[in-house]
């Protein structure tokens, strides 16, 4: 099955690489586009090499489309996920001393 599935904030770390590997420990998935999108070129980078790692070493064969260009990575995408947050570190260390 192929469809295209982008991430929209995708530099961050914990969240887009375990979205992702959840797609891919489907059977049906393993042959579906990835693309990655972030304001970050630096994080875009980080994430994009460590989950390729994780595609290649699991012997998939997908080549994730990464760009800061919005709409590059949502073309043609059937389903988009957005993973980013709101806030940035300034926010998510006021989310730590609410808990």
């Amino acid at each position: 099955m192929s469809f295209k599935v982008a991430f929209i904030g995708a530099g961050s770390i914990g969240f887009t690489r375990g979205i992702l590997r959840d797609l891919l420990s489907v059977p049906e998935f393993n042959e579906i586009e990835v693309a990655f999108t972030d304001i970050s070129q630096h994080n875009l980078d980080m994430v994009t090499e460590l989950c390729q790692r994780d595609i290649r070493e699991n012997g998939l064969s997908i080549q994730i489309q990464s760009s800061t260009d919005r709409r590059v990575a949502l073309k043609d995408a059937k389903y988009v996920i957005c993973t980013i947050r709101v806030g940035g570190l300034e926010g998510f260390a006021t989310d730590v001393d609410i808990r």
